[in-house]
C-alpha cells in the first residue's frame, strides 16, 4: 500500500513510519520541515505541508491522489508563533478528509487523544474533537484512534512533553496536586501495530476506539519512573497545590513556554482512563502493563503509596 503519514517527523509519526516500512508499505512523509524529514527518512517520499496554510481541499489534492491510506499524526498542545490550534486540528484536516473523499482514498487513519470526548474543555481537545466529528460525517472507511499518554521504554512520546518536563526537574519531583490522578499509558509498539492492522486489514472500520494500556498508572508513578529512565537520579516527592499550577499554565500562556501552558498542564490535572477491553476486542492486540514493562519500578520517595499498588 501507499500510505500518506502527516505529522510524520513526530515522534509518533516517525514510529508509523519505521513500522509500516518495515511491513512492506510505500510511506510518503508529509511534514512541515522538509530537509529535516529527508535526513530522517532518506529511503521515503518526503512532501512539504504547513497545516498551518492547508485548509483548502484543492491544496491536499495532489498529494493524496494515487494513496491508498492516510494517516493523520499532525498536532500542537499550545499554539507558538505563526501556528494555529484551530488550523492544525481543525481546518487543516477538514481539508485533508475532504481531499481523500474526492480523491477516493480507500482508509483515513485520525490519531486524536483519549478524553476529547468527554467534556475536556481546552482548544486542543475542542478542535480534535471537530475534525473527529467531522471525519465521521463523511461518506469514508475511516477508524478514528484516541491514545493515552505514549511511551517507551525510554519514556514519555509524542504530546506527553510535559510529563518529560516535570520528570527531569532537578533536585525535586514535581507532581501536580495530590499526584493520584491516573492514565493508561500505551505502549508505541502497540499504538503501531493497532494502525497496521487498521490499515492493513480493515479492523475497527468507522469507529472511534480508545488506545489505552491494561491498567491505570498514578501520575507520581508516571512520573518517577519516566525520571529514572530519563537519567535523572531519585528525587523526593513534592505536590503542586492547584492554584500555583493554573497561575503557572497562565504564565506559559502568555510567554509561548510549552510545555508548561494551561493546556499542557491541565491534562496532568485529572484522571485519563478508559476500558481497555474494546481496544483488545476490535484490535486483537492484548497491550502491555505499564509495570510489566518497567519490571523494576520502585517505590516513589515521599509519596503516600507505593509502586507495589499499581500492579
Amino acid at each position: 500500500m501507499r500510505i500518506l503519514i502527516t505529522g510524520a517527523s513526530g515522534f509518533i509519526g516517525r514510529h508509523l513510519v519505521a513500522a509500516l516500512s518495515t511491513a512492506g508499505h510505500r510511506i510518503v512523509c508529509c511534514v512541515r520541515d522538509l530537509e529535516r524529514a529527508r535526513r530522517m527518512f532518506p529511503a521515503q517520499m518526503v512532501v512539504a505541508c504547513d497545516f498551518t496554510r492547508a485548509v483548502d481541499p484543492e491544496l491536499w489534492l495532489p498529494r493524496v491522489r494515487g494513496v491508498d491510506a492516510v494517516i493523520n499524526c499532525a498536532g500542537i498542545l499550545h499554539a507558538r508563533d505563526a501556528e494555529s490550534i484551530a488550523a492544525i486540528h481543525r481546518a487543516a484536516p477538514k481539508a485533508l478528509f475532504t481531499a481523500c473523499l474526492v480523491a477516493g482514498v480507500e482508509r483515513v487513519v485520525q490519531l486524536s487523544a483519549l478524553g476529547v470526548g468527554s467534556g475536556a474543555d481546552s482548544d486542543y481537545a475542542h478542535s480534535k474533537l471537530a475534525a473527529d466529528d467531522y471525519l465521521q460525517s463523511l461518506g469514508l472507511d475511516w477508524t478514528i484512534l484516541r491514545p493515552s499518554v505514549v511511551y517507551t521504554e525510554a519514556g514519555p512520546a509524542g504530546c506527553a512533553s510535559q510529563f518529560r518536563t516535570f520528570a527531569t526537574v532537578p533536585w525535586f519531583l514535581p507532581v501536580v496536586g495530590t499526584g493520584e490522578q491516573t492514565f493508561q499509558p500505551i505502549h508505541m509498539a502497540d499504538l503501531a501495530e493497532a494502525v497496521r492492522r487498521v490499515v492493513e486489514n480493515g479492523v475497527g472500520r468507522r469507529q472511534v476506539i480508545d488506545a489505552v494500556g491494561q491498567e491505570p498508572v498514578s501520575l507520581a508513578i508516571l512520573l518517577a519512573e519516566f525520571r529514572r529512565r530519563l537519567g535523572s537520579p531519585p528525587a523526593r516527592l513534592v505536590h503542586l497545590p492547584l492554584p500555583l499550577v493554573r497561575l503557572i499554565g497562565r504564565l506559559g500562556d502568555r510567554w509561548g513556554r510549552e510545555p508548561v501552558t494551561t493546556a499542557a498542564l491541565t491534562v496532568m490535572m485529572r484522571d485519563n482512563t478508559a476500558d481497555p477491553q474494546p481496544f483488545r476486542e476490535v484490535t486483537g492486540i492484548t497491550s502491555r502493563r505499564f509495570a510489566d514493562v518497567f519490571s523494576d519500578l520502585s517505590p516513589v520517595r515521599g509519596a503516600p503509596y507505593d509502586a507495589g499498588r499499581q500492579g
